[in-house]
């Protein structure tokens, strides 16, 4: 292959000003999309493909992946139960496009509600997928939001579930919202989360049935929701009267509530309350919620009458706050089920509705559930289904029979990889926090030497980074090589304290999180430099370019994967990015605002590079479609980086076309393959065997 580089790209200096700071832009012409960019950002990109295939374990390594992966429930959803039908997500039979299934029992293999092919273009069909679903009450019906080619923008689709039937009712699906439809118990309509022009939220009723009656929508204020709530789920009260207004995807917050018997709206939490508070119904008049505040910052149980919700004297408590953190809350079978962290490990337990008779769910630890990472929201269902996975174990799915105290597998992939070490340790921040983190390695490795390491982190968004199946990553470990796994602030691992202490104007101390583990396992011999590594996605591929030009030194290569790099001006587009702009404005600050811009600005990465430094090698991966992380992110820092650098590393950028924020499937075992190679082969390492 050819693997010659394709050359420096041509400065386009501007001098920009931004929430008071004046500064020079070097590459500011590969912001746009233009014919010039983009040439020079596919020849990065051929060129970053030929460097990485070119390494002679490639094909190796990546049948290792695939062997690893195989039978995978990575992209498997719980099945739900609602009217005696289950329904779940899985790939389609007809290729790798993700849709909704449904059986009258998990005893049968199920059948495809849908094949992408009847919704979309036959352009659209093969990439075609099911990002979230909600079925009706009874069972009736199911609202699916499908996007295509990697964009998470998509529509919902309303399917008849006996006939598999698309009805001619769509709305607007804005997919990394996390907002889902509310619908009525009857499945005659559902409410749905939109935006008017100024930005304000709103929710829309959406008939179904031929005869349901309209609603007039309602739109709220910026003082009841805020602009940065990105989506607000309509949690509808089981007897149909009530409707909460759930913010999501990071912190619930039920800000709203509306009697859909007067028409009248209010919010729901007393004046001045600040936290998380969010939960399910535990009946038509009472909602259970895990209530945060800065006195419980790890949260307490509470039964809040719908009625008068807003004062906090006629709430009763059903369980206190203690170590534990709360996540999420649900109610099944007569009891309460709870999601939870504890030790930076995921947590189920139940209990009765008085709070009492606490029943631990029997998983090993530790381990990780998407409920309580990042979801923190039980799915409507007859029945409890749980997903439970540790690095050295894929993800399972379980049925959990509340009432017999229960548990039995529902989908159990491959083999459980042996022959691992996992132990928790923890570094000195600092400001003296303790910062824990998880090495991952063979049992009979030996540290009588440095090793090659690989340090992961993400630290933000109020996301507990929790035991994450090795996966890809498998190969590396069987190489000889040890994980880091870094719990940093800005997560959820220790509550609402933990969170806000990395973000906003405190978003310094994830970096120094990082900065101290990264000295630590170097000052205990685990590694050292010129055999480090570190990777990050999203939020931990931020994480990922400030480790590359504030401590350079540290590593010997470092993978950004979907990354952010310029926080002065994160994403390009109008007023139909405001939803996403409200995500990063919730965790990094304004960049308009003076005092944030300070902040932004001494840490972001591409304006952060400096001349004549030796510089890691860097391999970065963008998704040409991603509307959160863009390419021009990478165009931009690349080609500062490469004028800048002074060692004889590479620096590469792999931009993937009609893909988004990640990849599933065989795309996504050939992005990993890619990169964990380039990992490999710049340490010095093999794949085994």
């Amino acid at each position: 292959m050819n693997t010659s580089s394709p050359g420096l790209a041509t400065r386009s200096p501007r001098v920009k000003t931004i929430g008071n700071i004046t500064f020079e832009d070097p590459y500011a012409g590969l912001q746009e999309d233009s014919p010039e960019a983009l040439a020079w950002q596919w020849a990065q990109d051929a060129h970053a493909e030929s460097v990485a295939r070119s390494w002679p374990d490639f094909d190796r390594l990546r049948a290792r992946i695939a062997a690893v992966n195989s039978g995978s429930n990575a992209w498997v959803s719980l099945p739900r139960r609602l009217g005696g039908t289950w329904f779940w997500a899985a790939p389609s039979p007809s290729g790798s496009a993700r849709t909704v299934w449904t059986a009258d029992s998990l005893d049968q293999p199920g059948r495809p509600l849908i094949e992408m092919a009847a919704l979309v273009t036959a352009e659209e069909a093969a990439s075609a997928m099911v990002y979230w679903f909600e079925p009706s009450p009874n069972g009736e019906f199911v609202a699916m939001a499908v996007c295509a080619n990697g964009a998470m923008v998509g529509t919902w689709h309303i399917i008849e579930t006996a006939s598999g039937r698309p009805l001619p009712v769509t709305v607007p699906a804005i997919a990394y919202t996390g907002a889902v439809p509310g619908w009525l118990p009857d499945g005659s309509g559902f409410y749905h989360n939109e935006r008017d022009p100024s930005g304000r939220h709103r929710f829309v009723f959406v008939p179904v049935k031929a005869g349901t009656p309209a609603r007039e929508p309602v739109t709220f204020e910026f003082a009841d929701v805020p602009a940065n709530v990105s989506g607000l789920t309509p949690e509808v009260s089981p007897d149909g009267r009530w409707v909460i207004g759930l913010a999501g995807p990071h912190e619930r917050i039920a800000y709203v509530i509306g009697d859909t018997r007067s028409g009248e709206w209010r919010r729901f939490l007393p004046p001045g309350y600040e936290g998380e508070c969010g939960g399910a119904w535990l009946d038509g008049h009472t909602y259970l919620a895990r209530a945060h505040s800065d006195d419980v910052p790890r949260g307490r149980i509470v039964a809040i009458p719908v009625a008068t919700s807003r004062d906090a004297a006629t709430w009763r408590e059903l369980e206190p706050a203690g170590e534990r953190v709360l996540r999420a809350i649900g109610v099944y079978e007569g009891r309460i089920a709870v999601a939870e962290v504890l030790h930076c490990s995921a947590r189920f337990r139940t209990l009765d509705l008085e709070g009492k008779d606490e029943r631990i769910v029997p998983l090993e630890g530790p381990g990780n559930s998407m409920i309580a990472f990042i979801m923190r929201r039980f799915d409507r269902s007859e029945v409890l289904t749980l997903d439970y996975q540790t690095f050295t174990r894929p993800t399972s799915i379980y049925r959990y029979d509340v009432a017999a105290d229960r548990m039995t597998p529902i989908k159990k992939p491959g083999q459980d990889l042996p022959g691992i070490a996992v132990t928790q340790r923890f570094a000195r921040s600092l400001d003296g926090t303790r910062v824990p983190y998880f090495l991952v390695h063979q049992t009979d490795l030996t540290f009588d030497q440095p090793r090659p390491a690989l340090l992961t982190g993400y630290g933000g968004f109020n996301a507990a980074l929790m035991p994450t199946f090795l996966a890809h990553l498998t190969p590396f470990i069987e190489a000889g090589g040890v994980l880091v796994h870094a719990n940093l602030r800005g997560g959820a691992e220790y509550g609402k304290h933990w969170h806000e202490a990395g973000r906003l104007a405190c978003k310094w101390n994830v970096f120094l999180d990082l900065f101290a583990v990264a000295e630590q396992v170097i000052a205990d011999g685990i590694t050292r430099p010129d055999r480090f590594a570190m990777s990050g996605a999203s939020n931990g591929g931020l994480l990922a370019g400030v480790a590359i030009v504030h401590r350079p030194e540290l590593w010997r290569v470092v993978v950004p994967v979907v990354p952010l790099f310029d926080q002065m001006e994160p994403l390009v587009g109008g007023p139909e990015m405001d939803p996403v702009r409200s995500i990063f404005h919730e965790d990094y600050g304004d960049p308009a605002n003076p005092a944030m811009a300070k902040v932004l600005y001494s840490y972001s990465p591409y304006h952060n590079i400096r001349e004549g430094v030796a510089y890691p090698a860097v391999f970065q991966v963008f998704g040409e479609k991603d509307l959160g992380c863009q390419p021009f992110q990478g165009r931009k820092f690349t080609a500062r980086l490469q004028e800048a650098n002074t060692s004889p590393h590479p620096i590469l950028l792999r931009v993937w076309r009609n893909t988004g924020h990640g990849a599933m499937g065989d795309t996504g075992q050939l992005q990993a393959a890619e990169w964990v190679g380039f990992v490999m082969r710049e340490l010095g390492m093999r794949v085994a065997g």
